[in-house]
C-alpha cells in the first residue's frame, strides 16, 4: 500500500476526484488537498507536511496545472525530495497536450490524454506505486449467499425484537389448567405454531383461545356468521389479545414461508 499527493489546479477537480476514489479503491492512501486541509491551517505548511507524509506526489499535468503557483510550489516540494532521497517521488499524469516542463521531462507518465484510455493509464500509475492492501475479490455467488443469509439474519433480528416489545406489552395472567392443556394438544398437531401459543394464547368467557381455535372460530364466522367468540372478546374487551396473536402469526408466516407461499 502507498500514499499518494495528488498535485492538481482547481480546474481539473472533477478528474482529481475520480482518480482519487480509484486509487482509494485499490487500497492506497489518497492526500487531496480539499479533503485534508480544515477552515484555519497554515496552507503552505499544510501542504509540506502533506507532501512530507506520502510515498509519491502525482503531478495532474495541463495547461492550468502549469500556470498555477501552487503547482509548482508543490512541485518544488517533492522535487527536492527526490534529489534527497535519491528515488523517485513525483509521478507526472499526463491530462492534456502540454509540454513538460524541465524537472519532468524524461520521466515516464501515465498518459491520461484520451479518456478512453483511462483504465490503461491507471494500471500504469498502480504498477508505479506497488502492491497495495486491496481486499481480495469475492465471488458473485458467494457474495450474493452472504447478502441473502445477512438478510434473514436482519429478519429474524426484527422478528424477536418484535416479540420481546409485544411481551412486555401484554398483561398475561395466570392459565388455567384447561388452557394449558388445550395448548400442550395443539402445540402437539400443531409445533410449528408453539411458540405463538405458548405466549399468546388466552382465555374468553371460560374458552381456551389458542391460535388454531382463532382460525376456526374465524373460518365459522366468514361461513355461518354469528360466532359466539365474537362476541365475548367484545364483552371482554379481548381484541388487543386477538391482534397480538394474529401480529405474531404474521411476523412468523414472513420468516418462515418461502416466497409465493400461500397465506390462507
Amino acid at each position: 500500500m502507498s500514499s499518494i499527493f495528488l498535485s492538481h489546479n482547481h480546474a481539473d477537480k472533477a478528474f482529481a476526484k475520480k482518480l482519487a476514489a480509484d486509487l482509494r479503491l485499490h487500497g492506497h492512501i489518497v492526500w487531496i488537498d480539499e479533503a485534508e486541509i480544515e477552515v484555519g491551517d497554515s496552507l503552505v505548511q499544510k501542504i509540506r507536511d502533506g507532501i512530507d507524509r506520502v510515498d509519491f506526489l502525482a503531478a495532474i499535468v495541463s495547461q492550468k496545472s502549469l500556470d498555477s503557483e501552487w503547482v509548482k510550489k508543490e512541485l518544488d516540494l517533492a522535487s527536492n525530495r527526490e534529489i534527497d532521497e535519491k528515488r523517485v517521488v513525483v509521478l507526472p499524469l499526463l491530462l492534456e497536450d502540454v509540454e513538460l516542463p524541465g524537472f519532468l521531462k524524461g520521466k515516464m507518465y501515465a498518459d491520461f490524454r484520451e479518456e478512453s484510455n483511462y483504465q490503461e493509464a491507471l494500471q500504469f500509475l498502480l504498477r508505479k506505486l506497488g502492491p497495495s492492501n486491496r481486499a481480495p475479490d469475492v465471488d458473485s455467488q458467494e457474495l450474493e449467499k452472504l447478502r441473502n443469509e445477512l438478510h434473514e439474519m436482519k429478519k429474524a433480528v426484527e422478528f424477536q425484537t418484535r416479540e420481546s416489545e409485544r411481551r412486555h406489552r401484554m398483561v398475561r395472567l395466570d392459565r388455567s389448567q384447561q388452557l394449558e392443556q388445550r395448548i400442550q394438544v395443539e402445540n402437539k398437531s400443531k409445533p410449528e405454531w408453539a411458540e405463538i401459543n405458548n405466549n399468546y394464547a388466552f382465555e374468553a368467557g371460560g374458552i381456551p383461545v389458542t391460535l388454531g381455535y382463532m382460525f376456526h372460530a374465524m373460518r365459522k364466522e366468514d361461513i355461518k356468521g354469528g360466532h359466539p367468540l365474537a362476541v365475548i372478546i367484545d364483552l371482554e374487551n379481548k381484541w388487543e389479545n386477538v391482534r397480538l396473536m394474529l401480529e405474531a402469526f404474521m411476523d412468523y408466516r414472513g420468516i418462515h414461508d418461502p416466497p409465493g407461499a400461500p397465506t390462507g
